[in-house]
């Protein structure tokens, strides 16, 4: 085989290897937002923290390299919103029924739940700070929202 067939063989696998690096990348901390024909059952009650508005359920397994990563970014959630959030961890390989009913995919998912199990907002992968951020500014303001409707 000629050299230069060799090189562009290999700069074609480079590129194809970074394209799909960047789309899993990508495809990391994206939010799923549910429509209400297409929302997952409600959480049971003894998963949800009823001392907060919102529990983050945050689903992870074993041998998940970025659970960890996940963890702290939702603990310092909670830190900057005392009483609005807290964090709960549910091993998938403890509540597999569970994992299954709520469609968990990849590890980490996180879910943003109410204080009814009510799913507000679908985390899939590690998000970045601002992503949780936003998605707890986009509930408080959702159940604000739902709230003044029966306003009269």
């Amino acid at each position: 085989m000629d050299p230069l067939q060799i090189v562009v063989i290999l700069a074609a696998l480079l590129l194809v290897a970074t394209l799909l690096g960047f789309s899993w990348q990508n495809a990391q901390g994206r939010v799923h937002r549910h429509k209400a024909d297409s929302l997952p059952p409600d959480v049971p009650p003894e998963l949800v923290d009823q001392s907060a508005r919102f529990t983050l359920l945050q689903f992870s397994g074993p041998f998940c390299s970025y659970c960890d990563a996940m963890r702290g970014v939702l603990q310092r959630a909670v830190v900057a919103h005392p009483g609005v959030v807290s964090h709960r961890e549910i091993d998938i390989t403890d509540h597999p029924e569970l994992t299954s009913a709520l469609r968990v995919s990849q590890t980490p998912t996180t879910f943003i739940v109410t204080t009814t199990g009510h799913v507000v907002s679908r985390i899939s992968g590690a998000a970045k700070p601002p992503v949780i951020e936003s998605e707890i500014q986009n509930a408080l303001t959702s159940r604000k929202a739902a709230s003044d409707e029966y306003l009269i």
